[in-house]
């Protein structure tokens, strides 16, 4: 009985790995180059968002204020 138990349990477990597996895989993307979303460049203190082709200063950006990028 206790193996049969086991048994389910580790199904169950595996069941809903996978499932938070698929959900993170599709957040994070292939990590290839057509997913970037954003482009900091700080020898040319510039910062690219590659979505709405907008670009500020990257210390303007990393002082917290994004709004010139989606504007």
């Amino acid at each position: 009985m206790t193996a049969l138990i086991a048994l389910l349990d580790d199904r169950l477990r595996s069941g809903s790995k996978a499932v938070e597996d698929d959900v993170r895989r599709r957040q994070i993307g292939s990590g290839m180059r057509g997913d970037k979303r954003r482009t900091y460049r700080f020898q040319d203190d510039i910062v690219i968002d590659h979505v709405t082709d907008k670009a500020m200063k990257a210390s303007k950006a990393m002082r917290g204020s994004l709004d010139g990028l989606w504007r």
